[in-house]
């Protein structure tokens, strides 16, 4: 039997020009950019591969960008490959050989990169929507989850809040946090998923950190700002080019007999 890959567009021109739109329109000036290297998780045979997101829209990478516009940070999404890995489509920390740690090669804590962003799509995750690092790169969403949350409709601001637990957001370096890795203010984004306000539209998302959902107070700003994951973003003219110049590329991943 035959098994074919996904062949998948990668909106990247898209996603660049919705940063320009004035209804994404941030409170801070935009001058950090986080790269982020997207791995999808299949199974052995290259078959059954994770969801990357609603069409249009992979990664929730407008979700995303309207939520860390806040903290004056672009998130570059880059889907850098496929793993052929039955094991780990679905995560159990609980269970040897299908854990998340044990992807990084990093159980011992010793193999983490505090400068390379890695987001890896998985089925599932035991307990959880999505797992990551505390101030390194790395962290794993379980996609059939999070699609499958709000009727269909996607939780949209998971990759957002993992993507803040790997800037360093963690208890004692902001008054909100609870003292086990989450914000106690239901609003923020940063609070844990089981109190966490989640937006179901992108109007609801926050601006300013002041009102609306998945709010980043200004100490959590700092903090994450200071991040060595971050870079320093291109001049506004360069954003423009770059989106142009990248609205003809099409990332088809080959197809597997």
């Amino acid at each position: 039997m035959t098994f074919f890959r996904h062949k998948l567009a990668l909106w990247i021109a898209a996603a660049g020009v919705l940063l320009l739109l004035p209804a994404l329109a941030p409170a801070a000036t935009i001058d950090k950019v986080v790269n982020v290297n997207v791995f999808v998780y299949c199974d052995n045979s290259g078959a059954n591969c994770a969801s990357t997101g609603p069409s249009g829209d992979l990664f929730f990478a407008t979700e995303v960008n309207k939520i860390w516009a806040q903290a004056g940070i672009q998130v570059d999404f880059t889907l850098s490959g496929y793993r052929d890995s039955t094991n780990y489509m679905n995560i159990d920390d609980a269970s040897a050989g299908h854990k998340f740690c044990e992807i990084y090669n990093s159980c011992v804590f010793n193999n983490l990169s505090s400068t390379v962003e890695t987001l890896l799509l998985v089925h599932t995750i035991a307990g959880a929507y999505g797992e990551g690092w505390i101030g390194a790169g790395g962290m794993v969403i379980a996609m059939d989850t999070v699609m499958a949350y709000n009727s269909g409709a996607g939780r949209l601001d998971t990759i957002a809040h993992e993507l803040g637990h790997n800037l360093g957001l963690v208890p004692g370096t902001s008054a909100e946090f609870d003292g086990s890795f989450h914000d106690i203010y239901a609003n923020d984004l940063m609070a844990s998923g089981g109190i966490r306000n989640t937006p179901t539209a992108l109007n609801q998302i926050s601006t300013d950190g002041l009102t609306g959902l998945d709010r980043l107070p200004a100490d959590q700003v700092t903090t994450a700002r200071a991040s060595d994951l971050l870079q320093n973003a291109p001049e506004p003219g360069t954003w423009l080019l770059m989106s142009c110049g990248m609205g003809g590329i099409l990332l088809l991943r080959r197809r597997n007999a």
